[in-house]
């Protein structure tokens, strides 16, 4: 999950009074973030909570608005009780006199420190950049083609078998809609590869093609739809088997009455070429389904029917969800944000699972199931409170309890991040 970072002292000061300059903005900020992890280790019950306190200091600045040449930097650096963090974002665009980016170029660069003798030391310090280039050599009334490349690392200080490096390189070619009205679209080829230093039997090609399409008119009513097919292509395929996966994401509404029936759908499909017991073919399919009322400005209300399925052949990992869901969301006020419960269960299918007999007791797992069904909740909280002009507070939470068929297996997730922001 993504932490907001939200300031809690900020101060905008301008180098000329003249609005064609650029301004730049500094801020403090303050915070306390809190996860939660709990589940089954061998015969004992295992709770891992990691608590911490940060200070942040940020400067950021951007060109002025309607500029031909537009930009935009920000720096910042953060010391928690657990790590420090830096953290670099930059952004350039040439836009012409139709207002389309001609060339975009976009960078970012993460760094973090472990503290030691706290519950991160175990994590290794890292840091990770990402560079982007964009150009749209034709733009048309309509329609413009652009060409993309991009190039992105991870690096860490003392890699181990969940802390691996990495980089990746890709270059696409895209045609995208630019009239402004309710529909846009876009279509898509890319070509990329990773490659592990440490790791190099499982570097990899791919070949992707992806679309999307986005109509919606001003009631709420509309369609999303995005897909994306992409062929992948190891080095060493004893280690790890070529596939074919595809990524859909379907979202719809429609009037009905006082409010909209909705729908979201995303599927995805995994197809090795060679099967193991590791990687297996899949098919997931996850949805809801509902009804929504009312206004963004005081509240929306949502209640449907969450489902989610897993089709993993004989794998004991194939299992069917289902949930009730119920939201409410609102940005208008003085206190805005979502509330979003979800109660349901999941029923694992079972199936064979293929064991080396010298290494693993078969008869082991006549008595004890590799996965076990549960009923779930889900709560997710985003929220802002407007104290005053000046002042605002900043929550977001995450909590997602399991409890399974087997106690033993019981298990809990949770998150939560708190921030104070100031602007005098």
């Amino acid at each position: 999950m993504t932490r907001p970072a939200a300031p809690v002292c900020a101060g905008e000061f301008d180098f000329s009074s003249r609005r064609e300059q650029a301004t730049w903005a500094w801020d403090l900020t303050s915070g306390f973030d809190s996860y939660l992890h709990s589940y089954a280790l061998a015969t004992d019950d295992t709770t891992e909570a990691i608590a911490e306190f940060l200070a942040q200091a940020g400067v950021e600045g951007q060109s002025p608005w309607g500029a031909r040449h537009r930009w935009r930097v920000r720096g910042e650096a953060s010391a928690g009780t657990e790590l420090y963090r830096e953290r670099l974002t930059a952004d350039y665009r040439l836009v012409g006199d139709d207002r389309v980016d001609r060339v975009r170029l976009l960078g970012s660069f993460w760094g973090r420190q472990y503290r030691q003798n706290t519950e991160y030391s175990r994590s290794s310090d890292n840091w990770e950049g990402r560079l982007e280039g964009r150009v749209a050599p034709l733009v048309g009334r309509k329609v413009k083609l652009e060409l993309r490349g991009w190039g992105s690392l991870i690096d860490f200080r003392t890699p181990s078998t969940l802390e691996v490096d990495y980089h990746d390189t890709g270059a696409g070619v895209f045609v995208r809609s630019t009239a402004v009205g309710n529909t846009l679209w876009g279509l898509g080829a890319r070509r990329g590869q990773r490659s592990y230093p440490d790791s190099t039997a499982i570097d990899r090609d791919t070949w992707s093609a992806e679309g999307d399409l986005d109509w919606q008119d001003a009631t709420g009513q509309g369609v999303r739809l995005y897909h994306k097919s992409e062929r992948r292509l190891i080095r060493d395929e004893a280690i790890r088997p070529s596939a074919w996966t595809h990524w859909s994401d379907m979202r719809g509404a429609v009037a009905a009455g006082p409010g909209r029936v909705f729908l979201e759908l995303q599927t995805e499909f995994w197809q090795y070429d060679q099967e193991t017991d590791v990687y297996f073919n899949s098919t997931r399919v996850e949805g809801t389904a509902g009804y929504s009322w009312g206004d963004i400005l005081t509240a929306v209300w949502k209640l449907g029917l969450a489902g989610e399925h897993l089709n993993a052949g004989d794998s004991p990992e194939t299992y069917t969800q289902l949930g009730l869901r119920a939201g409410v969301e609102s940005y208008g006020t003085q206190v805005g944000g979502s509330l979003t419960f979800e109660y349901g269960r999941r029923v694992y299918a079972g199936g064979t699972v293929n064991l080396d007999p010298g290494a693993v007791d078969p008869t082991l797992f006549d008595t004890v199931a590799l996965y076990t069904d549960f009923n779930y909740w889900k709560i997710w909280l985003m929220a802002s409170w407007q104290i005053s002009n000046a002042c605002d507070l900043d929550l977001m939470a995450n909590y997602e309890p399991e409890s399974h068929t087997e106690k033993a297996d019981d298990s809990t997730l949770g998150f939560a991040s708190l921030r104070l922001r100031w602007r005098p």
